[in-house]
């Protein structure tokens, strides 16, 4: 059996019992234990002789920081046995229903470890509904029997006729002294989009509403209906009703997805034109994808709905994400709103989204392919579905290398889940590894992070060698107020505050182009923004083809996005 040699610290082993990952008796290297016997039990199932060996590359990449879970997966892996791994889901409930036996089954998912997602459209009273859900989920929070915060998305379609109560219901929670568990969206088609862009009719007025409720609390972000539906890979499986609470991926009803993250600021290695590791990178997201699948087998007969496990028994789809990027671009001298940062990260990503797929592919030989894409009815029957990654242009993974995937997957229809890349914001897990967190810039400079004492930009530079940045931090990782400072240190030290819309969106959009599906990331705009402004970063954010867009205005909310944040 695996036993964990994962570094920690009094610090990382308070940080992950407050937040119940591990049990009182516990320590950081018994939850990596745990964590590997578990998925190397289920993977036993598959690969007997070889069942071992890869919980041992398991275990070192965990033990190394280059991989971290969500967390439900460092919550129940080998603790709950009866608790799926499974971060988010779609509840199949009937919201015009018995909200009674609504309550019972959203607190199953709630006390499994899963955030919830949800649509309004087809009821009278969505903001009603809404509150109802919201009041659920408080009462569990407070109730003591769920282990993490989950977190909650509720959609409503703009064409619905109460879509402007729905945009303005968390205008002034905080000053009522509402607590809210869910962030809210709006479902906007690319018709719809451009009649309001086009300054005409209804469409205008409610995107003009979003943008100044979003500049008053953050919510609500939009979400671009025909661009997440288009890239459904199984729409015969059925069509995306919610997403995951930030976002990230659709969901069918039913549906949940498993996450598990590449902490990308480990791969650096300090030379080269790309300066990253890419063997190690891809090998590691081989054994990552492969641990996903088997978190899948493990959570089959532990869903708190039959539905779920038969929709994930023909879905099975992963999520392989990414923590660390804000570190890497750090290690990397690269300012994070830069092209060559976005260049960077669209290499890096090309690469994992590719070996991703290739590994579910070698997965499907030895496992069997999942029935929504192995019937020839899935969008991968079409080979342009998978190709358009290629029009990226990444010099790790050539036009030719998605051509003979994309044509290997739509003859044979050999993917083992019908999607394998997404991007959470990972805020509970990046923490565990000492990362940045999802995509996003550092959001400061100062403060510690829970796996090291240090601060994470000097920890950063410490570690990639960077002394001539170093030089001008101190050890609390501030910046001088010297105004002298050399302009290309300033732009590599600048936080998520101080990064232009512009440059959020950029990033936002380069990683949109690599993913499957949507993206979870936050554009930070000062508190001097006005509601105008808002709604520009909405036209940019459709322009650029984004599939969705979430807006912060710095000091809108009594309580901070880094507070505020829940890992799917």
């Amino acid at each position: 059996m695996y036993r964990s040699t994962f570094p920690t610290t009094p610090h990382r082993e308070s940080y992950l019992r407050t937040g119940r990952m591990i049990s009182d008796d516990e320590t950081a290297q018994d939850m990596v234990t745990r964590i590997v016997t578990a998925l190397e039990q289920a993977d036993a199932r598959f690969d007997p002789a070889g069942a071992e060996a890869f919980g041992e590359r398991l275990g070192w990449a965990m033990d190394t920081e280059r991989i971290v879970f969500s967390t439900p997966i460092m919550t129940n892996a080998g603790r709950h046995h009866d608790r799926p791994l499974a971060a988010c889901a779609v509840p199949p409930v009937d919201l015009h229903g018995d909200l009674a036996e609504v309550k019972t089954i959203v607190d199953g998912y709630h006390q499994a470890g899963m955030g919830t997602g949800f649509t309004l459209d087809g009821l009278d009273d969505p903001v009603g509904v809404l509150r109802h859900l919201n009041d659920i989920a408080v009462a569990g929070a407070k109730s003591g029997a769920e282990d993490r915060p989950v977190g909650n998305m509720a959609i409503l379609s703009l064409d619905h006729p109460r879509a402007a109560e729905f945009i303005g219901c968390k205008v002034g929670a905080d000053t009522r002294g509402e607590q809210w568990k869910f962030n809210i969206s709006l479902h906007v088609t690319d018709a719809q989009m451009r009649t309001a862009l086009a300054r005409a009719g209804r469409e205008r007025d409610l995107l003009i509403a979003a943008a100044e409720a979003a500049h008053a609390c953050a919510d609500p972000g939009l979400l671009f209906a025909d661009r997440m539906n288009d890239g459904n890979p199984t729409p015969e499986v059925g069509a995306y009703v919610s997403t995951a609470p930030c976002a990230e991926v659709g969901l069918v009803a039913g549906e949940t997805c498993q996450f598990g993250y590449l902490n990308l600021g480990r791969f650096h290695t300090g030379s080269g034109t790309i300066p990253v590791d890419l063997d190690a990178l891809a090998d590691t997201t081989r054994t990552l994808v492969r641990a996903l699948d088997d978190a899948i087998e493990a959570s089959l007969a532990h869903y708190p709905n039959p539905l779920s496990a038969r929709v994930m028994g023909v879905k099975r789809k992963i999520g392989v994400g990414v923590c660390g990027l804000a570190d890497l671009l750090l290690a990397a001298g690269l300012p994070y709103d830069s092209a060559e940062a976005r260049r960077l990260t669209q290499e890096v990503l090309a690469l994992v989204n590719y070996t991703s797929k290739l590994a579910s592919a070698e997965l499907a030989r030895h496992r069997g392919a999942c029935p929504a894409v192995g019937g020839g009815r899935s969008r991968y029957a079409q080979p342009a579905f998978l190709r358009r990654f290629a029009e990226l242009g990444a010099t790790t993974v050539t036009r030719r290398d998605w051509d003979a995937l994309a044509a290997e997957i739509a003859q044979t229809g050999m993917l083992r889940n019908s999607s394998t890349i997404a991007v959470p914001p990972t805020g509970r897990s990046a923490p565990v590894v000492g990362a940045s967190t999802g995509i996003e810039p550092l959001f400061r400079l100062s403060g510690e992070q829970p796996g090291h004492r240090r601060t994470g930009v000097v920890f950063a530079l410490q570690q990639a060698g960077r002394t001539d940045v170093l030089g001008f931090v101190d050890t609390h990782g501030r910046l001088p107020a010297d105004p002298t400072l050399p302009a290309h240190l300033r732009a590599l030290l600048a936080t998520a505050t101080q990064i232009s819309p512009a440059g959020h969106l950029a990033m936002a959009a380069a990683v949109q182009a690599c993913v499957d599906e949507a993206v979870s990331k936050t554009v930070n705009l000062p508190g001097t923004a006005r509601a105008i402004d808002v709604y520009d970063t909405y036209a940019t954010a459709f322009e650029l083809g984004c599939k969705g867009i979430t807006v912060y205005v710095d000091g809108s909310r009594s309580v901070e996005p880094q507070a505020l944040a829940t890992a799917s």
